[in-house]
Protein backbone atom coordinates (compact mmCIF):
# COMPACT_ATOMS: atom_id res chain seq x y z
CA UNK A 1 0.00 0.00 0.00
CA UNK A 2 1.04 3.32 -0.89
CA UNK A 3 0.63 4.96 2.22
CA UNK A 4 2.42 3.06 4.70
CA UNK A 5 5.02 5.99 3.62
CA UNK A 6 3.51 8.36 5.61
CA UNK A 7 5.76 8.76 8.89
CA UNK A 8 9.02 8.12 6.76
CA UNK A 9 11.35 10.88 7.91
CA UNK A 10 12.61 13.34 4.42
CA UNK A 11 16.03 12.14 4.40
CA UNK A 12 15.23 8.13 4.91
CA UNK A 13 18.12 6.03 2.67
CA UNK A 14 16.11 2.90 1.08
CA UNK A 15 13.37 5.97 -0.29
CA UNK A 16 16.21 7.85 -1.52
CA UNK A 17 17.20 4.67 -3.33
CA UNK A 18 14.24 3.38 -4.27
CA UNK A 19 13.74 7.44 -5.79
CA UNK A 20 17.25 7.53 -7.63
CA UNK A 21 16.39 4.05 -8.98
CA UNK A 22 12.83 4.62 -10.34
CA UNK A 23 14.34 8.40 -11.85
CA UNK A 24 17.27 6.60 -13.05
CA UNK A 25 16.43 8.03 -16.48
CA UNK A 26 15.94 11.42 -15.52
CA UNK A 27 19.32 11.74 -14.16
CA UNK A 28 21.28 10.03 -17.17
CA UNK A 29 19.05 12.01 -20.01
CA UNK A 30 17.92 15.15 -18.82
CA UNK A 31 20.80 16.45 -15.87
CA UNK A 32 23.90 14.48 -17.24
CA UNK A 33 23.36 13.52 -20.86
CA UNK A 34 21.80 17.19 -21.29
CA UNK A 35 24.29 19.07 -18.93
CA UNK A 36 27.49 17.16 -20.37
CA UNK A 37 26.18 17.69 -24.08
CA UNK A 38 25.59 21.56 -23.06
CA UNK A 39 28.67 21.93 -21.48
CA UNK A 40 30.57 20.75 -24.71
CA UNK A 41 28.69 22.76 -27.36
CA UNK A 42 29.48 25.94 -25.01
CA UNK A 43 33.15 25.21 -24.32
CA UNK A 44 34.06 24.29 -27.66
CA UNK A 45 31.78 27.47 -29.17
CA UNK A 46 29.25 25.08 -31.38
CA UNK A 47 26.17 27.30 -30.18
CA UNK A 48 24.72 28.70 -27.57
CA UNK A 49 22.30 28.60 -24.95
CA UNK A 50 18.76 29.17 -26.02
CA UNK A 51 16.52 29.35 -23.05
CA UNK A 52 17.37 33.02 -22.06
CA UNK A 53 17.24 32.41 -17.93
CA UNK A 54 19.62 29.75 -18.19
CA UNK A 55 21.86 31.89 -20.69
CA UNK A 56 21.29 34.84 -18.16
CA UNK A 57 22.72 32.66 -15.61
CA UNK A 58 25.64 31.06 -17.29
CA UNK A 59 26.97 34.37 -18.67
CA UNK A 60 26.62 35.48 -15.08
CA UNK A 61 27.60 32.45 -12.69
CA UNK A 62 29.29 30.48 -15.44
CA UNK A 63 28.22 26.94 -17.25
CA UNK A 64 28.28 24.87 -13.35
CA UNK A 65 25.25 27.09 -12.58
CA UNK A 66 23.32 24.88 -15.19
CA UNK A 67 24.08 21.78 -13.40
CA UNK A 68 23.53 23.54 -9.81
CA UNK A 69 19.45 24.57 -11.64
CA UNK A 70 19.54 20.63 -12.43
CA UNK A 71 19.71 19.38 -9.03
CA UNK A 72 17.12 21.62 -7.76
CA UNK A 73 14.98 20.47 -10.08
CA UNK A 74 16.06 16.98 -9.09
CA UNK A 75 14.79 17.83 -5.59
CA UNK A 76 11.45 19.11 -6.64
CA UNK A 77 11.25 15.97 -8.61
CA UNK A 78 11.93 13.96 -5.80
CA UNK A 79 9.34 16.39 -3.64
CA UNK A 80 6.62 14.95 -6.76
CA UNK A 81 7.76 11.55 -5.65
CA UNK A 82 7.31 11.16 -2.17
CA UNK A 83 4.05 13.35 -2.56
CA UNK A 84 3.14 10.73 -5.32
CA UNK A 85 4.32 8.08 -3.01
CA UNK A 86 1.93 9.36 0.07
CA UNK A 87 -1.20 10.07 -1.76
CA UNK A 88 -3.94 7.46 -1.42
CA UNK A 89 -5.53 7.74 -4.22
CA UNK A 90 -5.61 4.83 -7.21
CA UNK A 91 -4.05 7.04 -9.82
CA UNK A 92 -0.78 8.20 -8.01
CA UNK A 93 1.38 5.53 -9.35
CA UNK A 94 -0.27 6.15 -12.70
CA UNK A 95 0.74 10.28 -12.26
CA UNK A 96 4.34 9.31 -11.21
CA UNK A 97 5.30 7.00 -14.11
CA UNK A 98 4.02 9.36 -16.27
CA UNK A 99 5.64 12.44 -14.82
CA UNK A 100 9.02 10.25 -15.00
CA UNK A 101 8.77 9.34 -18.41
CA UNK A 102 7.81 13.01 -19.61
CA UNK A 103 10.91 14.38 -17.96
CA UNK A 104 13.11 11.74 -19.24
CA UNK A 105 11.87 12.17 -22.89
CA UNK A 106 12.30 16.12 -22.37
CA UNK A 107 16.04 14.99 -21.40
CA UNK A 108 16.37 13.00 -24.92
CA UNK A 109 15.39 15.47 -26.64
CA UNK A 110 17.38 17.97 -25.05
CA UNK A 111 20.74 15.54 -25.59
CA UNK A 112 19.46 15.11 -29.68
CA UNK A 113 19.05 18.81 -30.14
CA UNK A 114 22.28 18.96 -28.53
CA UNK A 115 23.96 16.61 -29.96
CA UNK A 116 22.82 18.20 -33.60
CA UNK A 117 24.15 21.19 -32.72
CA UNK A 118 27.78 19.68 -31.97
CA UNK A 119 27.58 17.59 -35.38
CA UNK A 120 25.43 19.35 -37.83
CA UNK A 121 25.71 22.72 -36.76
CA UNK A 122 21.44 22.46 -36.60
CA UNK A 123 19.14 22.91 -33.67
CA UNK A 124 16.01 20.76 -33.60
CA UNK A 125 13.91 23.23 -32.50
CA UNK A 126 15.38 25.60 -34.87
CA UNK A 127 14.13 22.96 -38.04
CA UNK A 128 10.89 22.13 -36.59
CA UNK A 129 10.55 25.64 -36.31
CA UNK A 130 10.08 26.45 -32.88
CA UNK A 131 12.37 29.10 -32.39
Amino acid sequence: MISKNINRGLLNAEEIYDFLYEARYIILLYIAGDFLTTFHALSNGYGFEENGFLSGLIAQYGIWSLLVVKFLILLVIYWNYRSIRVSVHSYAKILWDISRTCVSILGLVLVINNLMVISLRLSLFEYLGLF
